[in-house]
């Protein structure tokens, strides 16, 4: 063995690697790795596949793919470093032969099939993948399409949640804004009133000026003074000043006892005369 094959088997054990880790990662049959260590080229289909796999061989090993391709012999050299055998000139008659001493041979392994009990010997045929280290189709990735079905799937279930959480949401928030319309009145401190209980006349809302009463607050025959915050006898005197008639409803609440925390209608709205005002009464806490 000469310098070629030392040194890519050493190179291989120096870096712990056995020749089917070289052939998994190489992608080159290990037949071929061993005919480069062994330096058994005739192995090997053709000269120009020996050099690249030679080169690929070393830059995995981390050899200088040019300095090991130095070592690897040529085609004028003779039988491999063996000496050559003088011949005569090539003539018309006599051609160069394509296989002689001056060119090394490279032998194709025949393959064998039997057919019908005879051995029938075929030529040898590179097998990409295999032989010339190429991946081989089988190698690829197969998607499996049970799983693309279950990924989908899951797809168009989660397009569906979506979907119908936006239109939830759509419907609650119609729902909500529509109950806004109700018949019945709100006052202005949020307590609700019987429908009916508020009739606006024509000119409602108008503030004119209003003289102080005798409740001490600011009182216009036919609006609604404004009672809240104010002591039940105070609002019920202001209220009759105003020409209207008072109902008052007691409830428990923070407010001192005795407190207007409630009203309707709302205050400055105008009322016919003798209507009835609402009132909401404290009870104390």
């Amino acid at each position: 063995m000469s310098e070629l094959g030392s040194t890519l088997i050493r190179a291989r054990e120096a870096r712990g690697l056995s020749l089917e880790d070289a052939e998994r990662d190489t992608r080159i049959s290990r037949r071929y790795l061993q005919a480069l260590e062994s330096e058994q080229f005739e192995v090997i289909p053709a000269p120009v596949y020996a050099r690249g796999f030679l080169r690929s061989y070393s830059q995995y090993l981390g050899l200088d793919p040019q300095d090991m391709l130095l070592l690897f012999p040529r085609d004028e050299e003779a039988g491999y470093g063996q000496a050559a055998s003088p011949s005569a000139r090539p003539s018309m008659q006599q051609p160069a032969s394509a296989v002689g001493p001056a060119r090394p041979t490279w032998q194709r392994p025949p393959q064998t099939r039997v057919a019908k009990g005879t051995t029938i010997e075929t030529p040898f045929e590179p097998t990409i993948g295999i032989d010339i280290g190429v991946p081989s189709p089988s190698r690829r990735l197969k998607t499996d399409p049970a799983a693309q079905a279950r990924s989908l799937t899951v797809l168009i279930i989660a397009i569906g949640a979506v979907v119908v959480v936006v239109l939830l949401a759509y419907l609650i928030s119609n729902l909500g804004s529509g109950g806004d319309s109700s018949s019945t009145p709100k006052s202005t401190s949020g307590t609700l009133f019987p429908a009916g209980s508020q009739t606006l006349a024509p000119g409602a809302g108008a503030s004119a000026s209003a003289a102080v009463g005798a409740s001490g607050l600011p009182v216009k025959r036919g609006t609604v003074p404004d009672v809240l915050g104010q002591p039940l006898a105070t609002a019920k005197l202001a209220l009759q000043e105003a020409g209207f008639q008072v109902n008052e409803r007691h409830l428990n609440n923070s407010k001192p006892k005795g407190t207007i925390i409630d009203q309707s209608p709302a205050p400055n709205i105008a009322q016919a005369p003798d209507s009835t005002v609402n009132i909401v009464v404290s009870d104390g806490p």
